[in-house]
C-alpha cells in the first residue's frame, strides 16, 4: 500500500523536474504520483464576506486624566522622608513624603497668635460692653472693641484656612495621596530641598482601573475614522491577547511635525495588565463596505508581478490568475474567482510550478 503523505513532496519534486524539461499540462488521471498529490492537498473555499476596512494604528497607553492627580508642595522646605517608591500602590490620604518647612512653622505660629488675639479681643469686648451699659464707656469705645474682635476673628479664620490647605503643623508638612491608585511619577529624593514655585509635580498618583489608549492616525486615514468605530488593541507584552474597545474621542487637531491626528480609546484595566507608556497596536474596524470574495492569503502565488492561485475542482488541479484588492492579516480580498471554489493552501508553489508552461 502506498503511503501518500510520505510520497507527496517527492512527487511534487518529480512534477517540478518534469516541468523544467517540457511544456506542461496537468497530468492525466490514473497517474499514481499525481493522484497522490490530489488526495493530499489541503484546500479552503472562496467566501463572500463584508469588506470591512481595517486600519492599523500605533499608539501608547496613558493614565486616564480623569482618574489621576499630580501632587505639588504647597510650601518650601527640606525633605525629611520619602515613604513610597515609583510603582507603589497607595491609598487615599496616605502620606507620600514629609517635609520640614519654615513656612509651615510660620503659619502654625500665625494660627496660635490669631487664637490668642481672638481670646484677648473677646475679653476686651465683654469688658467694654459692661462699661458702656454702666455709662462708663462711650458708644465709640464699644464700637471700636467690636471692630477689633471681628478683625481678630477674620485673621483666625484666614490662619485656619491656610493650615487646612497646607495640612501642616509645627514645621512639619505631609504630602498625602489625593486618591487611591499607583505612583506613576516621582520627582523627589531624601534630604533634597523643595521650592513652592517648582513647576514639576513631586508625585503623580493614578487609578489604573481604567486607562486611555492614545493612537496616531495618519492624515490619509482621517476621513475613515469615526467616533464609535470598533478597535482591537494588542500590546508587545501580550501580542496574542487582543482587547476590544471603541474610539470615544477624536482630537481634531493635526500635529504639524508628524502629520497625525490623535484618537482615544478608554479601556477597562481590572488586572492592571495595561501600564502607562506601553506601546500598542490598534486595529480599527471601520464601517463595512460592499461584500467581496475572500481567500486565505497563504493560497496566493506571486509570479512575474501577477497573483495566481491553484484551484481544485472535479477536473483536477489548475491555476487561475486573480486580482488582489487588499490583504488584512490572514485574509485577502480578491477578484477572479467564484464563491465556493476551492483553492489550494499547502504546497501550492510547487503545484503551480508543475502546472506552469
Amino acid at each position: 500500500m502506498i503511503n501518500y503523505k510520505s510520497t507527496l513532496i517527492p512527487a511534487l519534486l518529480i512534477i517540478v523536474a518534469i516541468a523544467c524539461n517540457r511544456p506542461k499540462a496537468a497530468p492525466a488521471k490514473g497517474n499514481a504520483v499525481w493522484d497522490s498529490v490530489l488526495q493530499n492537498v489541503q484546500t479552503a473555499p472562496v467566501k463572500e464576506e463584508d469588506a470591512s476596512e481595517c486600519i492599523k494604528l500605533n499608539g501608547q497607553i496613558q493614565a486616564n486624566e480623569d482618574h489621576q492627580a499630580k501632587v505639588y508642595a504647597l510650601a518650601s522646605g527640606k525633605i525629611k522622608s520619602v515613604n513610597v517608591a515609583l510603582g507603589d500602590k497607595v491609598q487615599k490620604n496616605q502620606t507620600l513624603a514629609v517635609l520640614q518647612s519654615m513656612e509651615i512653622a510660620a503659619s502654625s505660629n500665625d494660627l496660635v497668635l490669631a487664637e490668642s488675639n481672638v481670646a484677648m479681643t473677646k475679653k476686651n469686648l465683654e469688658t467694654t460692653k459692661d462699661l458702656y451699659e454702666g455709662n462708663l464707656a462711650t458708644s465709640r469705645d464699644y464700637t471700636s472693641a467690636q471692630v477689633d474682635y471681628n478683625k481678630a476673628l477674620s485673621e483666625l479664620n484666614r490662619a485656619k484656612q491656610v493650615q487646612a490647605i497646607t495640612g501642616g503643623r509645627n514645621a512639619v508638612y505631609e504630602l498625602k495621596a489625593p486618591l487611591s491608585g499607583y505612583v506613576i511619577e516621582r520627582n523627589i529624593s531624601g534630604n533634597s530641598q523643595v521650592r513652592q514655585d517648582n513647576s514639576n509635580p513631586l508625585f503623580t498618583v493614578a487609578d489604573l482601573s481604567n486607562v486611555w489608549v492614545i493612537a496616531n492616525v495618519y492624515e490619509s486615514d482621517i476621513s475613515r475614522i469615526h467616533n464609535g468605530d470598533a478597535v482591537s488593541v494588542t500590546t508587545l507584552a501580550n501580542p496574542n491577547t487582543p482587547l476590544d474597545g471603541k474610539i470615544d474621542k477624536i482630537y481634531n487637531v493635526l500635529d504639524p511635525a508628524t502629520r497625525t491626528m490623535k484618537v482615544r480609546i478608554s479601556m477597562p484595566n481590572p488586572n492592571n495588565t495595561l501600564m502607562p507608556d506601553m506601546f500598542v497596536t490598534v486595529k480599527v474596524n471601520a464601517q463595512p463596505a460592499s461584500s467581496m470574495l475572500t481567500i486565505p492569503s497563504q493560497a496566493i502565488v506571486l509570479d512575474n508581478s501577477k497573483n495566481f492561485v491553484v484551484v481544485k475542482d472535479a477536473k483536477g488541479l489548475h491555476k487561475k490568475e486573480i486580482t488582489v484588492i487588499k490583504r488584512v492579516d490572514p485574509k485577502a480580498y480578491i477578484q477572479g474567482l467564484s464563491a465556493g471554489e476551492q483553492v489550494v493552501t499547502n504546497s501550492q508553489v510547487f503545484i503551480y510550478q508543475a502546472l506552469s508552461e
